[in-house]
């Protein structure tokens, strides 16, 4: 293969080009949402509902995705939101956390500001004491369990029924409209600030489905692995993870920091030292897990869709229904 075709398909499968550019489809489908929402209340024309936008109610979706393996059947009102939680799961189950590491918009905000403040500070971003970032991710864990066995114990009937209530239907609205809050605005920027200096602070101390993935992708059956005779311990691996994982040490990294963003292996000078593994010792060169990964997520997407698995079968003129009757200027409820 050509040099500059090596380095375009490196280019273009390194991990924040791939993060950059599900982060685009998603503002895409945001700003489609507003227009949707336009139409909807008669100032502009018609334009196709966006379905990618259910991401933005975790809580509320993952009260579905239980309700469905309790046998609570399959959300044909709102499926897009249980879709992308399967493709999440699925994800970080095979490749280490994959969802957050590749695909996650909002992780991509919180990294994109990371990634600045290393170029600001001689590039490294500033790490916690040890002690301190351990109580930080435990306080992440915590918030996942709570969340997690809070909805284990919804009743099937209630989840069920969930689904149907109107402001479901338009709490992605009222989420993405509650961006423009002075407050939202004031915490997204110090959390920005924060992340420039200590790496992304959010998705590290704070994300409970961060630390559901976190959990999945420890059994990843596909991960890297350390050749310590071949290592000749240049420290490149551990300075260039943004997750700060002990990577020189490892044997095979099941950090559950890890998310499998392929650095490490790519900056890794010594020949078959560091190396991404499939079970059976199968070798997976940097860009050929970037391309699973994107062809995994986008192949459980493209089945939902083809299969009538993935589009509301809300009509257009009920969502008009609702958004004109006051539910957007109804508070959010929380977890949403």
């Amino acid at each position: 293969m050509p040099g500059w075709l090596i380095k375009l398909r490196d280019v273009l499968t390194s991990r924040m080009v791939v993060r950059w550019g599900f982060l685009a489809f998603f503002l895409f489908a945001v700003s489609r949402l507003l227009a949707f929402v336009r139409w909807a209340s008669g100032d502009g024309p018609y334009v196709h509902r966006p379905e990618a936008v259910a991401g933005l109610l975790p809580v509320g979706h993952f009260t579905s995705f239980f309700a469905w393996i309790k046998g609570g059947g399959w959300d044909t009102l709102l499926p897009a939101g249980l879709v992308i939680i399967i493709a999440a799961v699925v994800t970080s189950l095979l490749f280490k956390r994959g969802f957050c590491g590749w695909i996650c918009p909002l992780g991509t905000v919180w990294e994109s500001a990371a990634l600045a403040g290393r170029k600001l500070m001689g590039g490294h971003n500033l790490r916690l004491p040890r002690w301190l970032d351990l109580v930080g991710r435990s306080f992440r864990y915590l918030i996942a369990a709570a969340i997690f066995f809070f909805l284990l114990m919804v009743p099937l009937q209630e989840a069920v029924n969930f689904r149907q209530l109107p402001y479901m239907w338009v709490a992605d609205v009222k989420t993405i409209q509650s961006f423009a809050n002075p407050v939202f605005i004031l915490i997204f920027a110090l959390a920005f600030v924060l992340s420039m200096l200590f790496g992304p602070v959010w998705c590290r101390w704070l994300c409970p489905l961060g630390a559901w993935y976190s959990v999945l992708g420890i059994a990843s059956p596909c991960t890297v692995r350390r050749t310590e005779s071949n290592c000749i311990h240049c420290h490149r691996c551990n300075d260039i993870c943004h997750a700060f994982v002990d990577v020189e040490k490892a044997v095979s990294v099941r950090a559950p920091e890890c998310d499998g963003c392929m650095d490490c292996v790519r900056v890794c000078p010594a020949e078959e030292c560091l190396e991404a593994t499939a079970p059976g010792g199968i070798r997976i060169a940097p860009w050929a897990w970037a391309l699973m990964v994107v062809v995994l997520w986008l192949g459980i997407f493209g089945f939902a869709k083809f299969t009538g698995r993935w589009d509301t079968t809300i009509p257009d003129e009920v969502f008009k229904q609702v958004i004109n009757s006051g539910q957007l200027q109804e508070k959010t409820p929380g977890g949403f």
